[in-house]
């Protein structure tokens, strides 16, 4: 059976100052990614071979990973964020060139949805990175981050 939120935020802090904007955009894009995992086509295969768990830690272990390329891209040392094939191997040090490529698809697929609603959302996590988000106190309490 598939659980309502699998992601959970509290993957994304240990402490209250982890309760970063940074942290939520990413908690955010590891759902995103995780429904694209869970939705692909072309991963039939994969979802055959792991469990709902396994993929939901993977979708927090890659999106935590990312956080290295964002950073990367706003510090100017790169020109764009870089879906890196080690944060696949990482995880998954078997995977197939094959899967690895349908992953990292996936992964920008994920990401590419996730900042079409970052366009117009107020919350400015990119920009504001290092500021506290209050969204995870939200949730903590009420259930919901609004």
């Amino acid at each position: 059976m598939l659980d309502i939120d699998p992601i959970k935020p509290e993957n994304f802090y240990k402490s209250d100052i982890e309760k970063t904007k940074l942290n939520w955009f990413c908690y955010e894009y590891a759902y995103c990614f995780y429904s694209k995992l869970r939705e692909d086509s072309g991963l039939k295969k994969y979802r055959e071979c792991h469990t709902q768990e396994d993929i939901t830690a993977f979708s927090v272990h890659f999106s935590k990973a990312m956080k290295q390329s964002i950073h990367d891209k706003l510090n100017g040392q790169t020109s764009s964020v870089i879906f890196d094939e080690n944060y696949v191997h990482v995880f998954y040090p078997k995977s197939t060139h094959k899967q690895t490529k349908l992953l990292l698809a996936a992964a920008a697929k994920a990401w590419d949805e996730h900042l079409s609603v970052c366009e117009v959302c107020p919350t400015r996590c990119i920009s504001e990175r290092y500021q506290y988000c209050v969204m995870f106190d939200n949730m903590e309490k009420e259930g919901f981050p609004f």
